[in-house]
């Protein structure tokens, strides 16, 4: 994880110039605290810095979905930042987290639809159904049966908040890519 405040900036930075064009603000959120390297509270702090001192700009716009959206964008003084700067950065820090974003980003540009559902079975068991399409058609659908309320309410609630990281996550499950969570 990043701790260094000035790291978190370039970080930021780097995402957003590796991109190449305006993102909305929530997006540029969920590509930089995906995978854990700055939390949501570091993003905050270090994204308004980043405004104050000209290295980022907002400005309202139209969203994917069609409604006025807040956007971000890299000004040239930003851009020299992060091209100047991203060596400080790890290099796997680095190559993680544009996969990461550059994933994020297919997954909401295919116009991707999640789908969820859930029902009792017998004896205070749960079948919890969720599915993810995109244009293209089915990407995944996956099965569950739960043992009490508080685990269906739970994966429903994960799932329907952040759908491409329990996709993501079940990906570097099936193809080995987390092999170290399951060595005991």
């Amino acid at each position: 994880m990043l701790k260094n405040k000035d790291e978190i900036k370039i970080f930021i930075l780097y995402i957003l110039n590796c991109i190449g064009y305006p993102l909305e603000y929530e997006v540029l959120h969920d590509m930089c605290v995906q995978d854990g390297f700055i939390t949501t509270f570091d993003f905050i702090e270090a994204f308004d810095e980043l405004i104050a001192t000209d290295n980022l700009k907002r400005s309202g716009g139209e969203g994917e979905d069609g409604e006025e959206k807040d956007i971000v964008s890299i000004t040239e003084q930003g851009i020299h930042v992060a091209v100047t700067l991203n060596g400080t950065l790890l290099a796997s820090v680095r190559e993680k987290a544009l996969k990461s974003a550059l994933r994020l980003l297919s997954f909401k540009k295919k116009g991707t639809k999640i789908s969820s559902e859930a029902r009792e079975l017998t004896r205070g068991r749960y079948e919890f159904l969720c599915s993810i399409k995109d244009n293209s058609g089915d990407i995944m659908e996956l099965k569950l049966t739960l043992e009490n309320p508080k685990q269906l309410d739970r994966s429903m609630y994960n799932f329907d908040a952040r759908p491409e990281f329990i996709y993501k996550g079940i990906l570097a499950l099936l193809t080995g890519e987390a092999n170290y969570l399951l060595d005991d």
